[in-house]
């Protein structure tokens, strides 16, 4: 049997594994690489539970809707096609979870998430000089840097810059040098998300800048100005990237000459005529693009859609009632906890989380970004920072001080 000392010793070397692997994702996240670090993260966690046994307390009733979630999606499972369902609904419902559960196995700390976050903030900051360096040299269409495609960009944006931003402009008790670092994340981004040609990029960390802008620095004046200079700002770059400045005018084009705007409509339509033919379970957790082949498809669509481009409609249509029910549910909850916690401590991790839901429920309007076919990076990195905003704000407690017993 394992001395206390050689015990201690373990778990130590295994917290510094996992930290090591958590700073690794978060340079590699937007890599097309095998390994996916948070899960190597998460398994070494597991192996700790043999030499140790945390002490957990929760103050919140995020798990409660999150099971409700989980739950009301998997009967569409249940009442429909289990054997082919059931490896789907695993990889985009249950294994992103890994992201929340992981603060279960290691202890963070303010310290460690502040070099997670400014892990991730480099990744981007790297990523967008890329961007920009490509426009210079001519390249054209959805620029990406060294990202694994343009669609995981989109979501990684409004996930992860909105949490920068608010902690960059905010009286926090942050370095001068991290500061800028996450302003120059800001900064460079901006041109970088242009010449990307995402629109709902564009439209979403406009929303969520202005919000947080104007709820997080009391000089209102200085706050119009900062979003003045951003529109200033943005609108002066767009002149150098017509093909920018032209997605930009057909936001609101819904006619065939956007084809991309008018698919979504047609899927949109599809998705609601599934749900009317399939009100309580759905068509079932990964069949609507074969559901979208035989039954839902006219000669108007381009090709076969995988999803409708809106989360929402994606599980309204493939489980039904029960799951757009717990989905409302879930983020409505995650509002409410945040919105309430900030409130009552005016904390910038309440703001902080905020900005992310605003930005994410925003880029799920047009595309698949929550439990979603294909893209499931975001999931996982959704739940690490809703992990880290529940521990931040003490609403989850993991004691570790029984170590040496």
């Amino acid at each position: 049997m394992l001395s206390a000392i050689s015990k201690s010793k373990i778990i130590d070397i295994l917290d510094k594994i996992i930290l090591s692997c958590l700073i690794l994702y978060a340079f590699t996240f937007l890599l097309d690489i095998n390994i996916n670090f948070l899960t190597t993260a998460f398994i070494f966690g597991i192996i700790k539970l043999f030499f140790i046994r945390p002490q957990i307390k929760i103050y919140s009733k995020h798990f409660y809707f999150i099971a409700f979630f989980i739950l009301c999606t998997f009967l569409s499972v249940i009442f429909n096609d289990i054997s082919s369902n059931l490896s789907s609904y695993k990889s985009r419902f249950i294994s992103p979870l890994i992201g929340i559960l992981i603060i279960f196995l290691y202890q963070f700390t303010k310290k460690q998430i502040i070099i997670i976050l400014s892990s991730f903030s480099i990744s981007l900051l790297l990523n967008a000089l890329i961007i920009i360096y490509q426009f210079l040299q001519g390249e054209t269409g959805r620029l990406i840097g060294f990202a694994s495609n343009y669609m995981l960009l989109c979501g990684i944006n409004l996930l992860i810059l909105p949490v920068i931003y608010t902690i960059a402009i905010s009286k926090s008790n942050i370095s001068n040098k991290l500061r800028i670092l996450y302003l120059s994340t800001i900064l460079i981004n901006i041109p970088a998300i242009i010449f990307e040609n995402t629109r709902i990029v564009w439209l979403g960390l406009f929303i969520t800048f202005s919000i947080i802008s104007i709820v997080s620095i009391r000089n209102k004046l200085k706050s119009l100005f900062i979003i003045i200079l951003i529109l200033l700002s943005s609108s002066l770059i767009f002149q150098f990237s017509p093909e920018s400045y032209q997605r930009f005018q057909s936001i609101t084009d819904t006619t065939q000459s956007t084809q991309s705007n008018y698919q979504r409509i047609l899927m949109w339509n599809a998705s609601i005529k599934m749900f009317i033919d399939y009100p309580i379970f759905g068509i079932g957790i990964g069949n609507y693009h074969d559901k979208q082949a035989s039954s839902y498809l006219t000669e108007e669509f381009i090709d076969i859609p995988y999803h409708p481009h809106n989360t929402f409609l994606y599980i309204l249509s493939e489980s039904g009632l029960l799951g757009a029910i717990s989905y409302i549910s879930l983020f409505l909850y995650l509002f409410y906890n945040a919105i309430n916690n900030f409130k009552s401590t005016k904390n910038i991790i309440s703001l902080s989380y905020i900005a992310c839901l605003i930005a994410y429920n925003i880029n799920c309007l047009t595309d698949t970004m929550f439990c979603g076919y294909n893209i499931k990076t975001t999931t996982y990195i959704f739940w690490l920072f809703t992990g880290m905003y529940l521990i931040l704000n003490k609403q989850i407690i993991t004691n570790y001080n029984n170590k040496d017993n």
